[in-house]
């Protein structure tokens, strides 16, 4: 029988070719497909003559990813399964993201999914390269075990609440689209400074304004009001200040921030740019940083 490792080896593998896909849509997307400055702005030239160029690279990628996140998805039912031996509560909720391992392993599967639904509102496939990029560095770091110990381990009695898992499995959703958000805002931003004009790159700060418009109630509902649920049911009260409290809550007021200078100034203020960069980098703080450098009560390994 396969065990989940070998799917996530193979989403490993699948994520790596569609990035070179995705960036291969990038560097050699021909000049006609480009709307007047926007194939200048990435500072590359290229000829619809070439052989490279006649290759639709972006459907390419968005197929890998899409095949790639299905393989991923039986690592992470498999993964279920393996926990289940140790912990029938995991097989009863099915959610295996209680250690740094299965969030990493559970994110490189999740993050794809939610870019695939804004790829097809939006279909800007040079964002796939931050994006499976992003899926193919979760499984490589979760796959060294000095940062992501895989052992398979019972769930202890303190996590084992429905409301961990609602409360957990929104935030993750909010911020698999600030990912997404974060890989289109990172685009638009380049294109910009190398000189696109707004009307080329609208498409592409719109992309990036969906995505956060569709995750900031999953990681703030999920965050503020179902964690507030599931910390008065484990430890006695709603809010205990604790650092991962207190990052998670900045965190979400700076996309709050972001979408009140978006409606303020309109898309087209550089600060609304950044406030979106400042804004992901407060999540990965929040969902990371906290883990390794301050600690606390949401602490894990």
């Amino acid at each position: 029988m396969f065990e989940s490792t070998f799917f996530f080896f193979l989403s490993t593998v699948g994520y790596f070719f569609a990035f070179l896909c995705y960036l291969f849509h990038t560097v050699f997307k021909p000049q006609n497909q480009f709307p007047n400055k926007e194939s200048s702005s990435l500072g590359i030239t290229a000829t619809s003559g070439t052989s490279t160029s006649r290759i639709n690279w972006g459907k390419w990628g968005t197929l890998l990813t899409f095949v790639t996140m299905l393989i991923a998805f039986t690592g992470v039912v498999m993964r279920t399964i393996e926990l289940g031996n140790a912990s029938n509560w995991v097989m009863r909720v099915f959610l295996p993201v209680t250690t740094t391992y299965e969030t990493l392993t559970f994110f490189a599967w999740l993050i794809p999914l939610t870019y695939l639904i804004i790829e097809h509102m939006y279909p800007i496939r040079s964002v796939g390269v931050f994006v499976t990029g992003t899926a193919f560095t979760l499984l490589a770091i979760a796959s060294s075990p000095a940062f992501a110990p895989s052992q398979i381990a019972p769930v202890v009695p303190s996590l084992q609440s429905y409301w961990l898992v609602i409360h957990v499995l929104s935030m993750i959703i909010g911020i698999a689209f600030f990912t997404t958000a974060f890989g289109a805002t990172v685009l638009y931003m380049w294109r910009r400074w190398r000189g696109a004009t707004f009307d080329d790159i609208n498409r592409i700060e719109e992309m990036a304004y969906k995505a956060i418009a569709l995750g900031f109630p999953f990681y703030g509902i999920g965050g503020l009001v179902f964690g507030g649920i599931w910390a008065k049911e484990a430890w006695g009260s709603y809010w205990e200040w604790d650092p991962k409290e207190t990052a998670m809550l900045t965190a979400w007021l700076v996309y709050a921030v972001y979408l009140h200078a978006r409606v303020k100034w309109g898309p087209q203020a550089r600060i609304v740019g950044w406030l979106s960069i400042i804004a992901f980098l407060s999540v990965i703080y929040a969902w990371v940083g906290i883990n390794y450098f301050v600690g606390g009560l949401h602490s894990f390994t």
